[in-house]
């Protein structure tokens, strides 16, 4: 299906060096379907020995919450999804559309609208700065090799940087620094599970309660 993707820099998009970094996904909310923390690198936090290495500027931090679900199949659909918007994090941390592993664990319109994304922030001049959290992570839904995670993201403590000076672009914390985001994850022939799609609220009152 043809979705428009694009990431919404709000005040941050023009040409002011005053606006904060927002930084959703995809505004189209209908998703794809289908039948069937630190400057050092270090492995995300759950312990898997295979876990990619996420190589954050000294500057960045990247919380993502989990718990064990139970169920073993939504385990590993939410430890790639955390995956995947860490890999979205360090893209434009390190102004790197083309981050080997935003291809591993993001695919379809998800990786060409987060891509986009970042070229335009690189293109601005920009990176990013700061702490990042998500969190009340679930998968509302399964279906042979395609499920959905909705989760919450706060960026009250995230903003953009320029890249050049390192002058941090701070503003006040506000309603839109919490996102409420849908994503579409899919199964690939090895068995990991990729982002397709996504879809985002920003201002949403259920993420404003954690």
């Amino acid at each position: 299906m043809a979705l428009t993707v694009a990431v919404t820099l709000l005040t941050g998009c023009g040409s002011s060096d005053d606006g904060p970094d927002r930084i959703t996904g995809a505004k189209d909310s209908t998703a794809e379907s289908e039948d069937s923390p630190s400057a050092s690198p270090s492995p995300a936090a759950d312990g898997d020995a295979d876990a990619p290495k996420f190589d954050f500027p000294e500057d960045v931090e990247v919380e993502v919450e989990s718990e064990p679900t139970g169920d073993g199949t939504e385990d590993v659909i939410l430890r790639d999804h955390g995956y995947a918007v860490q890999s979205i994090r360090l893209g434009y941390a390190k102004q790197d559309p083309r981050l080997d592993l935003l291809e591993k664990y993001l695919g379809g319109n998800a990786l060409q609208g987060w891509r986009a994304g970042i070229e335009e922030f690189v293109a601005d001049g920009r990176t990013v700065t700061g702490t990042v959290r998500y969190y009340d992570r679930e998968v509302t839904s399964q279906k042979g090799g395609v499920a959905t995670v909705e989760y919450c993201e706060d960026q009250t403590n995230s903003y953009a940087k320029i890249a050049d000076s390192g002058k941090v672009l701070k503003t006040e914390p506000g309603p839109d620094d919490f996102i409420r985001h849908v994503s579409t994850m899919r199964k690939t022939a090895d068995g990991r599970w990729q982002m397709v799609h996504e879809s985002d609220e920003q201002g949403a009152a259920q993420c404003r309660t954690s």
